[in-house]
């Protein structure tokens, strides 16, 4: 598990290096959450809207949007695919995401069109700890956590 100050990342999962959003390969679908640093970023998360299951989207579009205290704006999906499900649990208690990000505060599960080319866009395995360093400096120069 890659650890940078209180933050942890699994490494049994794949991020998507800018919209800080995680995928767990289950079969022939992922399932979709925020990482660690992200939802802590973003502070207590108040609302989640997601699009209803069986809409297609490409990597990139958006498959729903989030309020937080520090943050207002879309969730992109972080590989092509269908939504076949959404997580109910999150919608009607948004604070999930924050206390149970890697578990129950999961997003959306889809089922992927491009996952094999799209994996290559994803961070994972040994990248993650230098990755998870460059991305907590920065946010650091940004004021989102303490120096």
């Amino acid at each position: 598990m890659a650890q940078v100050a209180e933050f942890h990342l699994p490494d049994d999962l794949y991020y998507h290096p800018s919209d800080l959003l995680w995928i767990r390969l289950e079969g022939d679908q992922v399932r979709v959450g925020l990482n660690q640093m992200s939802q802590a970023s973003a502070g207590r998360i108040r609302h989640v809207r997601l699009m209803p299951p069986g809409r297609e989207r490409g990597q990139g579009k958006n498959f729903g949007t989030m309020e937080a205290g520090k943050y207002v704006g879309p969730l992109r999906m972080p590989v092509s695919g269908k939504v076949i499900e959404i997580n109910k649990a999150v919608m009607r208690e948004p604070a999930l995401v924050n206390r149970d990000p890697y578990g129950e505060g999961w997003l959306v599960l889809l089922e992927p069109s491009r996952l094999a080319d799209e994996l290559m866009d994803l961070v994972d395995g040994e990248a993650i700890k230098p990755w998870l360093e460059e991305i907590y400096q920065q946010y650091q120069t940004k004021g989102l956590f303490p120096k």
